[in-house]
């Protein structure tokens, strides 16, 4: 009898186990969402395998009505997109905020989707509005997942306020490919499946279309930490993490535009901005990179200033690059010494390019030089401003609040500064185009296109690049303006003559010299190298009309 009653007693105490365990798991389950927007709140209540399935399903349908990305699309919605009106984006919280000022815009919105008579509620991120159909609309594309009720929705129409209250006149409602895509993520979370939540959030982010969205910065943030913490994976991690900070660390009117949940150490989740979310664990990823290193030690050279560290490694790499620079200027001087030869022989061939090319670069091969050294110096620059680019990249956390002359923010475009840089660049190919000649005139007037082809083309290429790279490359064209000004001012040859002087000087050029002046005699010049090229021809064509009046 007692060992029927200790039988029954243990079953009793396993039973309780178990139930405790599972109120635990619930608890836990709970508090892990506690804190989340209802964006991302997952039902604790249905299976995860059922859940992820219609989400999945509701992305592949909405992805596919997504507008398509690529330069032509871009050009063709620039230019009206065949006359379509196209909605603007906005998130529920700046829909509801900004009804008034919007109203009869057509908008998009998007968040989870609460069904009511005639329309329903729209409801991100601690906002909602109220949503009525216009006409005979109808949620579409949630047949297979019973209906819009719970469900990632899309909103398009024109906004009106009724009773001063907003309300979106919908003329669409369909599955959000952004919501439903990061919900598949927090799923994956839940399943403890880290790599594949880890590309879900990924993917939201890489969607063209989708990549500026609120959500989507949750996205990108959390495939990074999810790389860091669970997967360990610190490239993947940096990778995510400097893509979030390039397109999420912004500020409109001073305020951050885009905000993150990040997991307390107690379980729950706080909102929090997203530079302040990312800086630390950015830093500290970068942090061990060699292009962060170079930049930090010419910036602890510069007594802890980010600004003047840029401007010392401008000095620098502008000196090491010098000896390149010279042969540059070298060239470009004697270019200049042989510019009357140069138009005469644009003159005389005018109508003939191929022989004026034979002449040209004939003239170019005896007085040793090449119309092409400016280049060199440049394409020398290239991987330097790369791995710079990266560098600067890399301590972007550093350059962020730091401020210099007129500019507030390094990690930020300062247009003044990229203003400044694109006339430095214009100034710069001006200067190279003149010790490139050609007797072409469209060929010069291609030349003179370029010049401020080029620079505009980098103007506009550089506006999201942050103010401490332009900094630099800024500094770099005036250091070798300054280099240009020194040695090019003065006559032609003399300049030549200095610094092939240069070239040749030490101690065994010394010696030989020496050496010459002991044989008492100092060897004479050759006259035929004293006349100029255009005495020469002069000469070579009176010989050959001599021979043809034999």
């Amino acid at each position: 009898m007692l060992s029927h009653v200790r039988i029954a007693r243990s079953a009793g105490l396993l039973i309780g186990l178990l139930l405790l365990v599972t109120l635990c798991g619930v608890a836990v389950a709970q508090q892990s969402q506690e804190g989340l927007p209802v964006d991302l709140v997952i039902d604790d209540r249905a299976p995860l395998s059922e859940q992820l399935t219609n989400m999945e399903a509701l992305y592949a349908a909405a992805v596919v009505d997504l507008p398509k990305g690529g330069i032509l699309n871009g050009i063709r919605n620039m230019f009206g997109g065949g006359g379509e009106e196209k909605p603007i984006y906005m998130s529920v919280g700046n829909l509801a905020l900004k009804a008034a000022q919007m109203r009869g815009g057509l908008v998009e919105a998007e968040g989870i989707w609460e069904a009511r008579e005639g329309g329903g509620v729209l409801r991100s991120a601690g906002y909602q509005i109220a949503v009525e159909f216009a006409g005979d609309t109808q949620p579409q594309g949630f047949d297979g997942v019973g209906g819009p009720g719970g469900m990632p929705a899309s909103v398009m129409g024109r906004v009106e306020t009724v009773d001063d209250e907003p309300v979106l006149r919908a003329d669409s409602v369909k599955p959000s490919a952004c919501v439903a895509g990061v919900r598949i993520g927090r799923i994956k979370e839940l399943q403890e499946d880290w790599q594949g939540a880890a590309n879900a959030y990924g993917q939201v982010s890489a969607v063209g279309a989708l990549s500026t969205r609120p959500m989507a910065a949750f996205a990108l943030t959390r495939a990074g930490f999810i790389s860091l913490k669970q997967l360990q994976n610190e490239k993947q991690a940096r990778k995510h993490l400097s893509q979030a900070w390039q397109v999420y660390t912004r500020k409109s009117n001073g305020q951050p535009s885009y905000w993150i949940w990040l997991r307390t150490p107690e379980g729950a989740w706080e909102v929090k901005p997203a530079g302040e979310a990312l800086e630390e664990p950015l830093d500290g990823l970068n942090s061990q990179l060699m292009g962060y290193r170079i930049v930090d030690l010419f910036v602890r050279i510069a007594g802890g200033s980010p600004a003047l560290g840029v401007v010392l490694l401008a000095v620098v790499l502008r000196l090491a690059i010098f000896p390149l620079t010279k042969k540059q200027l070298v060239s470009q001087k004697r270019m200049q010494a042989i510019q009357p030869q140069i138009k005469e022989l644009q003159k005389e061939h005018a109508t003939d390019k191929a022989k004026f090319q034979e002449e040209f670069w004939a003239l170019c091969k005896e007085n040793n030089c090449n119309p092409l050294g400016g280049c060199l110096p440049m394409l020398v620059q290239m991987p330097i401003l790369i791995f710079l680019y990266r560098g600067i990249r890399e301590y972007i956390v550093q350059f962020e609040g730091v401020s210099f002359l007129w500019v507030d923010n390094l990690a930020s475009p300062d247009m003044p500064l990229l203003i400044l840089y694109t006339l430095s660049m214009i100034a710069f190919q001006k200067l190279a185009a003149k010790s490139q000649p050609t007797a072409d005139p469209q060929q010069q007037q291609q030349q003179q296109m370029m010049a401020y082809m080029m620079p505009l083309m980098f103007f506009f290429f550089f506006q999201s690049f942050p103010a401490a790279f332009i900094l630099y490359w800024l500094g770099s064209n005036i250091i070798y303006f300054g280099e240009q000004a020194l040695f090019m001012r003065g006559d032609p040859k003399d300049a030549v003559k200095k610094a092939e002087d240069g070239k040749k000087g030490g101690f065994a050029t010394s010696m030989l010299d020496a050496a010459k002046r002991m044989g008492g005699k100092e060897p004479e010049e050759d006259e035929e190298s004293a006349e100029s090229y255009a005495e020469r021809r002069k000469q070579e064509k009176l010989k050959r009309r001599g021979r043809k009046g034999r």
